[in-house]
């Protein structure tokens, strides 16, 4: 794939010219006012690339004998914000490559292109395109959600989570900083909460503000969330006055019923307690707007409590809802105060909370008309860690939810959108392999025309995933590396060799998905099935937490299959070889697996014999196509009921999601967790030998 072909996000306007730009040195003629940032942007740029291609390119100001002209029309602010001009005109011919951008944020999304386009050729000579480029971003909000209060992220995993952002050309990092599980960020006001809140895993203030100015630097804007009036189990821990239980929450990250106990809403003291934390956290951020939670608030602690609900009768509140309206009105009206914008999830949408703040959806579901009254952020099926394919990210759009009385939601104020990953099975050591490279798929989502997105965007999506995932891993991301290193540290020398192959051919199921299934279980069947133990939270040691969330071996196998089916004569026998050798590789790894305890305490084996069985199945299918005959009905039938034991699920909620839980009651837990993702291919396989179309 060229270099114009590959680029990712796709530009908003591409005029090809014919021929290429041969240099030695980029001699640079800059016409600005532009502040050391783009400086700072140039040297990473630079050295991206001697990562990427083992030379270094020269850079050099060079006012007259320049071949590489940039203007920068307009000073930029200090610190990116959302109003900022992104936009930039690029052209590249024979004199050389001229570069204009309104603002300085639209020159550092440039050279992401630029950095796209550079090539050494064989001759060790640097050269572009001949090209004009007029680019601009679909949506001004394109963000990206870090929890770091379930697992916290050290500082070099979140700047490394920031580099490939810049790469991506996302603008707003959604720091998620407390939680259930830990309040991250030190507070002066407040120490308890860093000091008991956290377990002693926090950001200092002065690491914040470090954070802050490396992600200006790359024109990223960091978004704080203090999430209240629910999941603050940390809170409460740090100060028992601000719960609604009389029997306050004694240790961090402790659940009752399904969610956590709620602060009280009903105490002035309360927001007495916020007014002053959110003085303190205002002065730290710059942003405009402050993330205010508000999602999966447990009512029931408020129900229980005498005088919260003497509180709801004097106020004439029927439900939580109305109580939670109340609160996130108070804590909205707080932020304002202190010059910020209050964002909330779906949850806050109610008539009684202010038309200004921000409402971010997260549920894939049909809205109220109210909807239209709020801004609007956008983050349904943009979960990361729900583990489904690329592809399948990439086919939905931030426009795609529904309103009651019809109204577009083109017509709605969509300010942006943001793909989340939320930490219940993420720690910094698996967070690129989590983000990279599916992130760049959502990213494009979000820049690009959705003309593009759904036509020929579709079609070219992982060639040019690839080409931008290698440019991540010169910027030092460790997505690529990182399976093959896990399996090692998890299992010494028997997880190197053989078994980090067999680990890229496995893919993870999505946890909400036995989380439900778990539920299912305890709500319909309680005496007559035992329901199965389901770690809401990993510590981050299973074999299941470092898999690929999608296996390019699995894919490529699928893509096989299907071009066999175009001729019925070629790639048959490679497909053959591919089958038998994962046939051998399933029946090493489980007699390897049977013999390392920990292995076995990952359910190894399970997963390894069905590898091996898949495989087979996949054999006897291939051979029946070959020979050009049908398997028997019986046989065919047998066929189909063993495989279907280790269906492949990607994550979603639709009208079918219990259906497809109760389905799959009867597996081994070890199977519900994991995809064999050579699935989709075989279950191809043998449905054109049952003599059915797939």
């Amino acid at each position: 794939m060229d270099a114009l072909q590959s680029l990712m996000p796709a530009p908003r306007e591409l005029k090809p010219g014919e021929g290429l730009f041969l240099f030695a040195s980029l001699n640079l003629s800059l016409s600005s006012s532009a502040n050391p940032k783009f400086s700072f942007a140039l040297e990473r740029f630079a050295d991206r690339l001697y990562q990427r291609y083992g030379d270094r390119l020269p850079i050099i100001f060079e006012t007259e004998a320049a071949n590489a002209k940039i203007s920068i029309v307009t000073p930029s602010s200090v610190v990116p914000m959302p109003d900022m001009d992104e936009s930039y005109f690029l052209h590249v011919g024979p004199e050389g490559l001229w570069l204009v951008a309104e603002e300085e944020w639209g020159a550092l999304r440039a050279l992401q292109t630029l950095l796209q386009l550079v090539r050494l050729n064989g001759n060790g000579e640097w050269i572009l395109p001949y090209v004009t480029i007029e680019d601009t971003p679909r949506f001004s909000w394109r963000g990206l959600l870090l929890d770091t209060s379930r697992h916290f992220m050290q500082v070099e995993h979140v700047e490394r989570l920031l580099d490939g952002m810049e790469i991506a050309k996302l603008n707003v990092l959604h720091f998620h900083l407390a939680n259930d599980q830990g309040f991250r960020l030190e507070c002066e006001t407040f120490p308890k909460l860093h000091e008991v809140g956290s377990e002693g895993a926090y950001y200092t203030k002065a690491e914040m503000q470090a954070l802050i100015e490396f992600a200006a630097n790359r024109g990223i804007r960091i978004v704080p969330e203090f999430c209240l009036p629910g999941h603050s189990v940390s809170w409460q821990v740090a100060y028992p006055e601000l719960s609604a239980s009389e029997e306050p929450p004694a240790q961090v990250g402790e659940l009752r019923d399904i969610f956590s106990v709620p602060i009280d809403p009903s105490r002035e003291e309360t927001y007495e307690f916020i007014d002053r934390f959110v003085a303190e956290m205002a002065g730290l951020f710059p942003d405009p707007y402050f993330h205010t939670g508000g999602d999966e608030v447990n009512p029931g602690p408020w129900k229980s409590n005498e005088r919260i609900v003497a509180f709801m009768l004097e106020k004439g509140f029927k439900r939580g809802r109305d109580l939670q309206a109340y609160f996130t009105g108070r804590y909205a009206a707080l932020v304002a105060q202190h010059g910020k914008v209050a964002m909330g999830w779906e949850e806050v949408l109610h008539s009684e909370v202010d038309e200004n703040v921000i409402v971010h959806l997260w549920k894939d579901g049909i809205y109220p008309p109210e909807l239209a009254r709020h801004p609007l952020l956008v983050s349904w099926n943009y979960y990361l860690d729900l583990q489904q394919p690329a592809s399948w990210l990439y086919a939905s759009d931030p426009h795609d939810f529904k309103v009651t009385d019809g109204e577009a939601s083109s017509d709605l104020n969509v300010l942006g959108a943001e793909m989340c990953n939320w930490a219940e099975t993420i720690h910094g050591g698996n967070l690129d392999l989590r983000t990279w490279p599916r992130g760049l798929a959502i990213a494009e989502r979000f820049w690009s025309d959705r003309t593009f997105c759904d036509g020929p965007g579709k079609e070219t999506l992982y060639e040019r995933m690839a080409h931008v995932s290698s440019l991540l891993s010169a910027s030092g991301l460790r997505h690529c590396a990182h399976v093959s290193q896990a399996m090692t540290e998890l299992y010494g020398e028997e997880g190197g060799g053989s078994f980090a192959q067999f680990a890229k051919l496995i893919e993870p199921g999505a946890y909400p998905f036995l989380r439900r299934r778990r539920l299912v279980l305890e709500r319909t069947l309680p005496r007559l099935f035992p329901a199965p133990l389901v770690e809401r939270y990993s510590d981050v040691r299973r074999f299941v937490d470092h898999l690929a969330a999608e296996s390019e071996e699995g894919r490529q196998f699928t893509l096989d299959v299907n071009a066999y089916f175009e001729s019925m004569t070629e790639g048959g026998e490679t497909l053959y070889e591919q089958l038998t050798q994962w046939q051998v590789l399933a029946k090493e790894i489980y007699s390897v697996s049977r013999r390392n305890a920990a292995m076995r305490k990952d359910g190894i084996p399970k997963v390894a014999k069905a590898l091996g069985h898949v495989a087979r199945i996949g054999l006897i299918a291939l051979e029946a196509l070959q020979a050009g005959k049908k398997l028997p009905p019986l046989h065919a039938w047998w066929l189909k009921r063993r495989l279907r034991e280790y269906a492949y699920e990607i994550f979603f909620i639709d009208k079918d999601l219990i259906r497809r839980i109760l389905r799959d009651l009867r597996k081994p837990d070890a199977l519900n967790k994991h995809n064999v993702a050579i699935f989709p291919g075989v279950a191809h396989l043998l449905t054109r030998a049952c003599g059915e179309e797939a």
